[in-house]
């Protein structure tokens, strides 16, 4: 088991399952290899995977007696809901053809397997006796060899599409169904994602009053599951809001949702909420979502809720009847953001807790091992590409050779060196990379770059991670990055956060991040180092953690380089 010791139950079902799958398979008279138990990114697995000549097929096994559909995604079993077999089966068959390296060289197909009833709907291939499974098995013809086996034992699951991407790419057709169209793209919900879209549509469907609360880490699909969820409630009538403190992140997402389909426009459903005071009025963003505006509102969703502070905790779960936290309290970035478990527990009224363990932008080893390294421990990244460059043109060379090769790549600067000017486009403080910079920094000196912040969240934050932008004559911020991602990004890791013998350290003069005013970074690193490091781990945390397939890292600072090398850092294989 990749997450503990499995329970009674699970060893119970494996057994059955087992018994069933082998009274089957020794009928087909062909010796094909079989994988069992195979991991499907790192927490879903596929029953067994079957393997002939250039082909493969997974199987997945039920024993249930008299399943009862609810949806296209769920059913009903010992009075329980359960993911709908048939998703199931296509989730990991998509998979596997969009995202495993062995795709190129396999095709992959599926067949669900009801050992127990032939009670069952036919939205995929389903068998339901040995016979039927013998000879579905015998389709793949040739068994596979080593060849086969090999490519699918030691490849890897990497994500093709950014979120931003898919959503652009479908935005006509997820009005009307957003489960189905992603699942057709590889995207389908994992059961623990699932189970937040049920919940949730389920609490809708009987009008109850509910509260969620939904924790999951970096790269855990959270912002994915908050537009299934709110996609997914518009097509079935109700009123449902998304909201987002980072202006950027909600920018992007509205300009790739923005289409209209039968008169509504999913993108004018995506809206902003303030961390506090700020802008004339007290609370949530958009005037509060007041009711003249907005109407009755069935479901709010919130986005990045760690970035609330206690009083926007206390007033959000007012406007809606039904309403969901998406938060990791890992990426905290300003000293008053308070969307912790505990304040969300101290001021929201008996809320269900859900919890998204597993990431699946980037493997859990590698999220894992981000943590050990930002707390003092080794770094181990494992097959992630993941690389630490000496020089900042090398780094800039390999992103750009990745981006002529089709893969879409960002840079991530760490908020020193200089201020940013919104206003003045052209001003010398929204240089970041380059000579001379704000700061007197010279190590870029000589060597012809010009690298600027984004500053416009309008206009150019979209473009940019849309792909509009040059994706290296640019960079984003921490707050620009948050909830977004890219195939390889590099990170320009500053002089903030420094590391030396003794441990990690916050070099307070170098910072211009002034998010926050009084609450801003800038401020409390010069009041509250040990609080100023927190913050800091998690912004790196943020930016380290942007990368689908890969991450490169161009340290400003040559001794935190130096004591990151001797923590055990392995190079790329």
């Amino acid at each position: 088991m990749y997450y503990g010791d499995p329970t009674p139950e699970q060893l119970s079902a494996w057994r059955s399952s087992l018994d069933a799958f082998l009274s089957a398979i020794h009928r087909v008279g062909e010796p094909y290899p079989v994988l069992a138990e195979y991991p499907i990114f790192d927490l879903e697995r596929a029953d067994f995977l079957v393997v002939g000549r250039r082909r493969a097929m997974v199987v997945e096994c039920k024993g249930w007696s008299n399943p009862k559909r609810v949806n296209d995604y769920s059913v009903e079993v010992d009075g329980g809901l359960s993911a709908d077999p048939c998703y199931q089966l296509k989730n990991y068959v998509n998979k596997l053809r969009y995202f495993h390296s062995a795709a190129s060289k396999l095709e992959f197909d599926g067949v669900v397997y009801t050992y127990r009833t032939h009670a069952y709907h036919d939205d995929c291939r389903v068998v339901s006796d040995s016979e039927e499974l013998a000879a579905c098995l015998g389709g793949l013809g040739e068994p596979g060899g080593d060849e086969e086996v090999i490519e699918l034992l030691e490849g890897r699951m990497v994500i093709n599409d950014s979120l931003v991407k898919l959503v652009e790419k479908h935005k006509n057709q997820l009005i009307r169904g957003a489960a189905k169209i992603l699942l057709d793209e590889g995207y389908g919900l994992s059961s623990e994602q699932l189970e937040v879209v049920e919940r949730v549509l389920g609490s809708l469907a009987t009008r109850e009053k509910k509260t969620y609360l939904v924790r999951g880490v970096s790269g855990s699909g959270k912002t994915l599951v908050a537009l299934t969820l709110l996609l997914e409630a518009v097509s079935r009538g109700y009123k449902a809001l998304l909201g987002y403190k980072n202006n950027r992140l909600l920018n992007t997402l509205r300009t790739a949702l923005r289409t209209s389909v039968k008169g509504v426009d999913p993108s004018a459903l995506i809206v902003f909420y303030s961390t506090g005071p700020q802008a004339g009025f007290r609370g949530l963003g958009e005037q509060n979502f007041p009711a003249d505006k907005y109407g009755e509102i069935d479901l709010a969703i919130y986005d990045e809720a760690q970035r609330m502070t206690e009083d926007v905790i206390e007033l959000s779960s007012r406007r809606a009847n039904v309403t969901v936290y998406f938060y990791d309290d890992q990426q905290l970035l300003v000293g008053n953001e308070a969307g912790t478990r505990t304040n969300f527990l101290k001021y929201l009224e008996h809320p269900q807790e859900i919890t998204l363990s597993a990431p699946f932008r980037a493997p859990k080893s590698y999220v894992d091992s981000l943590r050990s390294l930002l707390e003092g421990g080794s770094f181990t990244p494992g097959d992630y590409d993941f690389e630490v460059f000496d020089d900042i043109l090398s780094m800039l060379d390999a992103l750009r050779g990745k981006a002529n090769s089709g893969a879409k790549v960002a840079l991530i600067c760490a908020f020193t060196e200089s201020d940013g000017d919104r206003k003045n486009p052209k001003s010398p403080k929204n240089l970041r990379i380059g000579y001379p910079l704000q700061s007197g920094f010279d190590l870029y000196k000589g060597l012809n770059l010009e690298v600027r912040w984004l500053m416009d969240e309008k206009n150019q934050y979209p473009k940019y991670w849309m792909g509009a932008l040059d994706p290296l004559e640019y960079c984003a911020s921490v707050y620009g990055a948050q909830g977004l991602e890219a195939d390889y990004v590099g990170v320009v890791w500053g002089r903030d956060l420094i590391l030396r013998e003794e441990g990690w350290t916050v070099n307070p003069e170098v910072i211009t991040g002034t998010v926050g005013g009084k609450h801003s970074l800038k401020t409390i690193a010069k009041q509250d180092a040990q609080k100023a490091v927190e913050l800091l781990k998690n912004r790196y945390y943020v930016m380290l953690s942007r990368g689908i397939r890969g991450t490169y890292v161009f340290f400003e600072d040559p001794e935190t380089l130096h004591q990151i090398r001797r923590r055990q850092l392995q190079p790329k294989p």
